[in-house]
């Protein structure tokens, strides 16, 4: 799916290329959208006296930061809340810009300070005035980043339907230590459960998980590991690739629940960071909603970023795809290599592999900064989420 963006760097504005995030909202009840109304008005009120008792700690935090790390004292960055409306969260910095060797590395740029303030939870006490703002509520499913923007599932986007919040039910049941299909199937769970009573079991657990330092990283640094999409959804399962060295040929099978095929092909790691692609429908596609196939591609794109931890994708030369697999690759962000189009990164797509020129190009890594994001999204459901 293309997107018109502003330009980056210094470049003429061209398309934004990138795959369209769908939402199928989860049904509240009128109980429910009537006690985040309510919750809202509170929401106010206690995030203003929060802002107000925290005042000096965060004056003497503050200082801390600028002793430690310099300016800026805040680190500003895009998430998502309700209906992936985007916000800029505010929170103290904890990081460095560079490290001390001059790599980009958190573990290294992670000072004792800013990791003494992720420990506490200090660090997100400026977030009190995004929840003031209406940005977030007090609990919710923790905002997530706009880079992640068209990796969810339809179903996992749907922790989109109430407010983002400073907490919530995953932060209390493991934080950063859970493994993303795990924490994105809580953040559903509270959506469907959302009311006073889980909300104020939310706040009493997070003060013990604080308190107890639980989950702050997970097991391999100091921050979760970037989300690379869905291994599986409620309708489908993708069997393989596989990593290589596994005797594997890197042949895949996305089967649905009904275990008929809808997409098959190939996955070929031809250099670091660049997979080519050989794609074929199955009978489990026929008079499928368009919505299938495109999970299906969004699969395939999770699992060729944690098995080959690919860059890029790229469809094999002379590969021609149907009406239906062609529109639904363009809805996933792949574009011919002519096309007028741009990627959110200052790398250039692969113009030629060893069999000649891809048919169709996609970027599967994280948008850089200073580039427009696409943030293209559709609803699939006509259930209103309030």
């Amino acid at each position: 799916m293309t997107q018109s963006g502003a330009p980056g760097r210094g470049r003429r504005a061209r398309t934004i290329v990138g795959p369209i995030q769908h939402l199928d909202p989860i049904r509240l009840s009128p109980g429910q959208q009537s006690y985040l109304r309510r919750r809202r008005r509170a929401d106010v009120v206690l995030g203003s006296i929060g802002l107000a008792i925290t005042a000096l700690p965060m004056l003497a935090i503050s200082a801390g930061v600028m002793v430690t790390m310099g300016r800026p004292v805040l680190f500003t960055q895009e998430r998502m809340t309700q209906d992936g409306r985007v916000f800029r969260l505010r929170k103290f910095r904890s990081m460095r810009a560079v490290a001390p060797d001059g790599s980009d590395d958190d573990a290294a740029r992670l000072v004792p300070f800013g990791r003494m303030l992720r420990e506490t939870s200090l660090d997100e006490l400026p977030s009190l005035w995004n929840v003031v703002r209406g940005d977030m509520a007090l609990v919710g499913p923790r905002p997530l980043t706009t880079d992640y923007s068209g990796r969810f599932s339809a179903e996992q986007f749907a922790r989109h339907t109430v407010p983002a919040g400073l907490t919530g039910y995953a932060q209390v049941h493991g934080r950063n230590s859970l493994a993303w299909d795990d924490r994105l199937t809580m953040d559903q769970e509270y959506v469907r459960r959302v009311g006073l009573v889980l909300d104020l079991r939310i706040l009493v657990d997070t003060v013990t998980a604080v308190l107890h330092r639980r989950g702050v990283t997970d097991e391999d640094g100091v921050s979760m590991a970037d989300f690379p999409g869905p291994q599986s959804t409620t309708d489908l399962e993708l069997i393989g690739p596989a990593a290589r060295g596994s005797d594997a040929d890197g042949t895949f099978t996305c089967r649905d629940r009904e275990d008929r095929i809808v997409l098959a092909g190939t996955a070929t790691l031809l250099e670091p960071g660049l997979v080519q692609l050989t794609l074929r429908l199955g009978e489990g596609a026929q008079d499928a909603a368009d919505t299938l196939l495109d999970e299906a591609l969004l699969l395939l794109a999770s699992r060729l970023r944690v098995v080959h931890r690919a860059e890029w994708a790229c469809l094999a030369p002379g590969e021609e795809p149907g009406p239906e697999l062609a529109a639904s690759l363009a809805r996933s962000g792949y574009a011919a290599p002519d096309a007028p189009v741009r990627y959110p990164t200052a790398d250039l797509p692969p113009a030629q592999v060893p069999e000649g020129t891809p048919a169709l190009i996609a970027f599967l890594g994280i948008p850089e900064e200073g580039f427009a994001h696409p943030h293209s999204m559709t609803t699939d459901s006509k259930v209103s989420p309030t």
